[in-house]
This record gives C-alpha cells, structure tokens and sequence, in this order.
C-alpha cells in the first residue's frame, strides 16, 4: 500500500530567539539536540498554543509553527543518572521512525461498515487480542534503545511487528479484532474491537506521541485484569482464537491483590484457545521486579492456556523478538482451530459443564458407617432449583417446604409442593429415594446436612495428572452466571473402567479410595494428637515452640459427586482441594523412600538443647499412657519388645523426617497389622511457624495373616507384605522416629504379633 509521505522537519528552517539560545547555554544543552528534538521528540501540545518536545531528557518548547525556539529545560524525567539508563535511549541510538500509511476517506467508511457487521456477528471473527499496556508513570524513561522512550518502544513494536508485518505477510485480515486497555490506577479501554488493517496501523503509530497519550499516575494491575476478562468475554465463540498481551515495566502498585488467582481463572475460562505473553520490560537491576508477571504467566499455562513469560531488554529489538513470538502463536492457534480441508473454524471446547439438571447425588465418607453418607440436597424436587438462601448455607428460603415425613427433602414453594409431594412418596421422582428411603437412611444419619457450594460445576477435559489407578482432571464449582466459584478443585476418576454405565464398578473403585483415604487421615489424627502431647512433658519455652512447629500430617476430605453427560449415562468423580505449592511424592508403594538428596536443601525447624537426649524421650514417651484411636485395625501395640536402648545424644528434627515417621508411626500402632505409604502432597507453611503436610491418595498395605479383625479392600495398590518389606528396607530411622518411641526394623523382619 503507498504510504504518505511525512515532511522532514530536520530540513526546514529552525529559528532560536535570543532567550532560548540563552537557557539552552545557561543549562549546558547542545543546539543539535534542538534540531533532533524538533525530528524525534515526544511531542505534545502546550500553553499558549505552542508545542513541547521531550529528547535525550530534555523538554523544548517551540512556538505554533514549530520552527522557532522559545526554551528549554532538563527534563524531571530524566534517568541519566541511572547507570543503565545513561547508557541507554536517544543518547547513544537513533529512534526508530515509521511511517504512516495513506488511507483514502471511501476506504475508511468501508472499514465502519465492516466492523459494524462483525460485531453483528461474532461468528465470523477469527481472533479478538486484547493488548494490556501500562501506561503508568514510569513508561516516560527514555531508556530504551530505538525509541524515544519506553511507551514509545511497545506502540511502535505493536505497530509494527503485531499489525504491519502480520498483515504484509497476509496472515492477518479484518476478521481478526484488536482492542487496546491502557493500564493506570484503572483500566480504561483505548481501542475495542478494531479490524487488523492499514487504519489500525495508523492509530498505533499516533498512540506514540505524548499528544495523543502519555504515561502518568500509577500502573494497577487488578483492573487491568478485570477489564481484559471483559472483553475477551465479548466473544464466547469456540471458533474465535484469543491472545492476550500484559506489558508492564515493573511490579504491581496494587500488591496487595491476588493477580495470580485472577490470571488463572481467566485463563480457565478459554483454555487453550487463549494464548497469553507477558512481558516485563526493565534494566538488569529491576528483573527481581517481575516475579508476579512470571507466576500469572505459570498460573494461565497451568489451565490449558498457550502462556509465556518474557523478559525484554532495554531495547527495541528484544521487545520486537517476543511481541513476534505471540503474533505467531495467535496465527498457530488458529491454524490448529482450522479444518484443513474446508477450510471452515473449528470450535474448541475446553470444559465440560454440568448445570443444576445434570448435577446428581453427592457424597462423604462416614467412618462410622464405613460407607457413604449422602449430602442433603437442596434442590426442590419440583423444579430442581436451588431451595437456599444463598450458597455455601444450610438454610432455606422463607416460602421453601421442608417434607416432614423424611425431612430429608424440600421444595421452593407451595406449588412446587403440590405438584411433586406425591411423587416424592410413592418413589416416581427419577434418580431420587423415595420419602420413605430418605426417612430411613436420615435415622440412621447416612444422610449429612453438609452445604455444596453450588449445583453446577465444570471439568476440564485436559487430564493434567495420572496415577497408577486414577486420572485426574480440574475442577471448578460454578455461580448462576457460570462464571467459576470458591477455590480451585480437581477431578479424579479411575483410569480402567471404561462403560460410564456400570454404576457400580464406578462406586465401588471410589469407596475403596475414600476408605483408605479415612483410614489414614484418622491415623494421622492420632499422630498428630501424639505430637501435640510432647508440648506438656517438659516445663521449657524453647521446647513448646518447637513442639508447636513440627509439621503435622493431614489427609484431604474428598467427596463423591454424581454428574449426567449428554448420553443420559452417570459419571462419578472423586472431588478434593487442588494442592497448591510444590507437589512432592515422599514415599512409595513399592519402597521409595525421599532421601534428603531428593529434595532441595532445608534446614531444621528448630534444633533441641543438649538437654534433652533421644534415649530420655523414649523413656518418658514409653510411660505415657496414649489412648487407644478405636480403629478396629489400629490399636496401642504392647511396647514391652521395643528396644529403648538409645545414644545418650542431641537431635534434629527436620520436616522431610515426618512423612517417613508417619508411615514408621502406622505399622507400629497398627500391632504391626498395616502400613500406610504412597505419601504424597505439599508441605504448607503458616506464618506464624505451623506447618502440615497435606496429603492425597495414600496406600495402605496389610498383614493379613496377622489381623482376626475385619480386612479391608484396599484395592490394587496393597502390596501386602511385600510392601511393608520393601519400605522397611529402604526407610532409615530419624530422629523424628526417635521423638515418638520408633525403634527401627531389626533385619527388615516381619516377625509373628
């Protein structure tokens, strides 16, 4: 396209009145730099009709025509003396200058009537980017060699490498939309929903002057984020590729929010149609400042989205390099969302929903029972809406009705009561007990009023996790606008049974993950009851605080959820907490043990005084009468045989120790009958010095030559006493073995109770 020539104004005549010609010698400014302000300079409008233009950190003013000096002064911007910045910017390079492109009026009007149709319709957009770009304070440096200064740098970067050369290359036409939000202390949108063509280029190009915009006031990024869910919301279309830019040259000035978690459930609404970059662009000195804008960038990649984090020196060409590198993901993405033979897009769906009709049953693990106990459904069994006040509550709305024959039942209101009392006694509600069941199961308490936060929920289809029994997939619950609610989740679901229909085999692979599951978290209990004891055993400060900081073991609570897919066949998934933090696995089913190599180095939680010796705990710890937890399998073994022979010597207690003792911990106080392994999770630090391991999907192995009492499936993964040999023979006691009276394993033997 033939491009408008623009005059050069190095080349007309440049007058200096006698008072500037003084300022410039009073301040030591070189009259070059006049005749270069006046051809790169930032320009923008100001007092009495004249212009100024800020060069190499100096303000000119020139009068209305631009061709005579009135003063100058050095800039309050001005970074020379930053070491990074003196080195850097229009002193030691050129800027680089783009021209506009000639564009006709018959062709602007052409390009109104086009955008107007495609915001009629959504379904022929090929991909909406919304480009976020702070525009705060700090973007006036002029530190950034080939441009004028740092906002200068992405607007002519943007124009050129995500806009120009896309379309030179015919790899980006009108369906694909651009909007622009300027991030300050809020967000404000610049550009919505503009066609990628030769105007838009235009508008780039003018966004590089201070006349049209310049940075100021603080950059926040939460607003930023909001506003950008916004507008990549505009367009829910599978077909419609996304790409979201964040640009920023420091940290967030609103620190105190959570733009990690924002991030992630932007990004996990759109998944991998949305390719995500941000970029932080900033001196050697400040990369440290970037840290948020590498974890949103890990946190979007975490749900499906193509994101990367880049960070660009201070210079036009390392930000060229990686705006280049999302304008070829975008095209990427859109490639793989197009059927090669037709031609035609193709929608992408990330997430399987379930909405209230399609949200069955759900259930905990009752220890009592040992079995399920279903969760009190809410929901009217009329019209299947939600009877509640509000969500995560137990109360109903005033006009509900509760079914007094079972009071396990209700409905929202008077004519939903009528319409469905009648099938609610004689059964005929499908997929629902009858009064007389619920009356039943609720006497015997395997009915629980425990609130779900919401009856709708998504799956991701994308399996992130895979265990030898199970897949795991995230999970979100989900408000009345489908938008995501409450804390992140997972999925888990086994990976051998195939026929969604066999009901059974789907309960019962569960059942037997929530009562090994119950099992040891009850253990752990104990376990933790035991370290809480050491605290009162000896009169000393230093003591209790370490005491206090010793990590304890916890177990999650899952519950089962019954969900309809689109066949009208049940599915069933185990639900729990995502764990977030590093995900360590501490030992195994088949006897790996995590030695301290494995790990990253950590020093002790605290170190006890030369006062207390191994072999003094042991002797008190044995005279302690623990009660017994009433586990049936579990019970306080006779610590006659224990050998408490012990060094009379000083002990560490470091946190890897634990999960090691806690399975130690399980054979011993099940009299040698069970182990429970596979220990695997995070370890979760409070500020004030408590820490846990927070654990899932545990093992357990059992003798059963040695139990009379009732045995347990413990599914596939018991190894019997092959498991308990091999953990025995790798496992080397601790001192945090010590502090609970574990002696260790003589010859790795399991001999007769």
């Amino acid at each position: 396209m033939p491009s408008a020539a623009k005059p050069d104004t190095v080349l007309t005549t440049l007058m200096s009145a006698a008072h500037g010609r003084e300022r410039r010698e009073e301040r030591g400014i070189d009259k070059t730099d006049l005749q270069r302000a006046r051809k790169y300079g930032m320009r923008e409008r100001a007092r009495q009709g004249r212009y100024k233009y800020t060069y190499g950190g100096v303000v000119f003013i020139y009068d209305q025509k631009t061709n005579t000096e009135v003063t100058s002064w050095i800039s309050s911007d001005d970074s020379s003396i930053d070491s990074d910045a003196a080195r850097s910017g229009t002193r030691v390079m050129q800027p680089i200058m783009l021209k506009k492109e000639e564009i006709s009026f018959s062709l602007i009007e052409k390009r109104q009537t086009i955008r107007e149709s495609l915001l009629r319709n959504k379904k022929k957009w090929t991909s909406h980017s919304v480009l976020v770009v702070d525009m705060s304070g700090s973007m006036r440096k002029d530190d950034v060699n080939g441009s004028r200064c740092r906002s200068d740098g992405v607007w002519m970067s943007l124009a050129r490498d995500y806009v120009k050369i896309p379309l030179d290359n015919g790899i980006r036409t009108g369906t694909d939309l651009i909007s622009v939000i300027i991030m300050r202390e809020e967000a404000e949108i610049l550009l919505a929903c503009e066609p990628t063509d030769w105007c838009l280029y235009n508008k780039f190009l003018d966004l590089r002057e201070w006349e049209h915009l310049k940075p100021s006031g603080h950059g926040n990024y939460m607003p930023a984020l909001a506003m950008a869910q916004k507008m990549l919301n505009l367009n829910t279309k599978g077909s419609c590729a996304l790409a979201l830019l964040f640009f920023s040259d420091g940290k967030p000035s609103d620190i105190q929010h959570d733009h990690v978690g924002a991030m992630g459930e932007l990004a996990s609404k759109f998944g991998r149609r949305l390719t995500i970059a941000c970029i932080g662009m900033a001196s050697a000195s400040d990369k440290e400042s970037f840290t948020t804008l590498r974890d949103m960038a890990y946190e979007a990649d975490s749900y499906g989205s193509q994101a990367s984090f880049g960070s660009a020196s201070l210079n036009v060409a390392s930000l060229s390099k990686i705006i280049s590198s999302l304008a070829s993901s975008l095209t990427e993405t859109k490639t793989e969302m197009t059927d090669q033979k037709s031609g035609k897009s193709m929608t992408v769906r990330d997430w399987n929903v379930y909405g209230q009709h399609r949200f069955g049953r759900s259930w905990i693990w009752s220890y009592q029972h040992d079995d399920f106990s279903e969760l009190f459904d809410f929901r009217c069994l009329t019209c299947n809406e939600d009877a509640r006040v509000g969500p995560d509550t137990i109360y109903l709305k005033s006009q509900a009705i509760m079914c007094e024959g079972c009071r396990s039942a209700c409905f929202c209101s008077n004519e939903c009561y009528a319409k469905g009392y009648t099938g609610h006694v004689l059964g005929d509600i499908t997929n629902v007990d009858s009064c007389a069941l619920k009356r039943e199961a609720g006497i015997e308490k395997r009915i629980v009023t425990v609130p779900v936060p919401s009856y709708a929920i998504a799956v991701r289809k994308e399996i992130f996790g895979e265990g030898a029994e199970r897949i795991v997939s995230k999970l979100r619950y989900l408000d009345k606008n489908h938008r995501f609610k409450g804390p992140k989740l997972v999925a888990k679901d086994t990976r051998h049974v195939l026929n969604k229909s066999q009901y059974r085999e789907q309960l019962i692979f569960h059942k037997t993950f929530m009562r090994t599951q119950a099992i040891a978290s009850e253990i752990a209990k104990k376990f933790n009851r035991d370290i809480d004891a050491l605290e009162s055993m000896f009169d000393n400060s230093s003591w209790s605080q370490i005491v206090r900081c010793l990590p304890r073991i916890k177990f999650l609570e899952p519950c089962v959820t019954e969900l309809w897919n689109d066949e009208g066949e049940a599915e069933y998934y185990l639900i729990e907490p995502f764990l977030e933090g590093r995900y360590t696995k501490f030992n195994s089913n088949n006897g790996f043990v995590q030695s301290n190599q494995d790990k990253d180095e950590s020093k002790p939680a605290e170190e006890t005084t030369s006062d207390f010796s191994g072999h003094d705990l042991i002797d008190l710890l044995s005279k302690k009468n623990i009660s017994s937890l009433g586990l049936g399998m579990i019970e306080e073994c006779d610590e006659s045989d224990e050998d408490n022979s012990s060094a009379h010597e000083s002990f560490d207690l470091k946190d890897e120790y634990f999960p090691q003792a806690f399975s130690h911990y399980t054979y011993v106080k099940s009299k040698k009958r069970m182990m429970v392994v596979d220990l695997q999770g995070v370890l979760d630090k409070k500020l004030n010095g408590c820490k846990s391991y927070n654990l899932t999907d545990p093992v357990i192995h059992t003798r059963t030559k040695k139990c009379n009492t009732q045995v347990y499936n413990f599914g596939r993964t018991n190894r019997g006493d092959k498991g308990i040999k091999a953990f025995m023979k790798s496992h080397i006691c601790s001192d945090a073995c010590k502090l609970l009276g574990l002696n260790h394993f003589p010859n790795y033997a399991l001999d007769e109770a």
